[in-house]
């Protein structure tokens, strides 16, 4: 009984470090690619990276770069999106194999016995394949399109936010003048 329970505990919290573990270096990678975003932005406008960080003037330029960049017109930015599209639901695929095989084992333990708690350890397993996948999937989508997947979909919600937030200060702006 105390093996099965060594299974069961070390198989799910070692998934359990794998995923925050997979959440931090996901973080990272995000706040490199934006940094990139940021300096090829930079470039095209032919301005210093911290001028569009910090001038205000420069963002109506940098909205205008991106929402050409992020266009649904290329085939690049299409494709990316469809990609995030096909990445989320293998995410979704991913995380109801991991529920199934906990609940599947946690019956056969049940029904069976607990010398079934040693296939616990799939859990990780599929942790780590699903997580490879999405890895080599995104890195694919990249080398073909020059986008992650979803990053023109993701840049579009941006710009809308960013102008939906201008607009907003500018109706404070006009409301203090008053």
């Amino acid at each position: 009984m105390a093996i099965a329970i060594v299974h069961v505990v070390g198989a799910l919290g070692l998934t359990t470090i794998f995923g925050v573990l997979v959440l931090v270096l996901g973080g990272w990678e995000q706040k490199r690619n934006s940094r990139r975003r940021i300096q090829e932005a930079a470039i095209a406008l032919g301005v210093p990276v911290a001028s569009l960080e910090n001038d205000q003037a420069q963002v109506p330029r940098l909205i205008q770069y991106m929402a050409q960049r992020s266009s649904e017109e290329l085939l690049r930015n299409r494709v990316s999106d469809l990609c995030g599209l096909f990445r989320t639901l293998w995410g979704w695929l991913g995380g109801i194999l991991q529920v199934c095989i906990v609940a599947g084992v946690g019956w056969a333990m049940y029904t069976d016995g607990v010398g079934n708690a040693v296939v616990m350890w799939s859990v990780l397993a599929a942790a780590v394949f699903f997580w490879f996948v999405s890895v080599a999937f995104s890195f694919t989508c990249l080398l073909l399109t020059g986008r992650y997947p979803g990053e023109a979909k993701m840049a579009r919600k941006s710009i809308a936010t960013a102008i939906e937030q201008q607009k907003v200060a500018e109706g404070f702006n006009a409301v203090g003048k008053d």
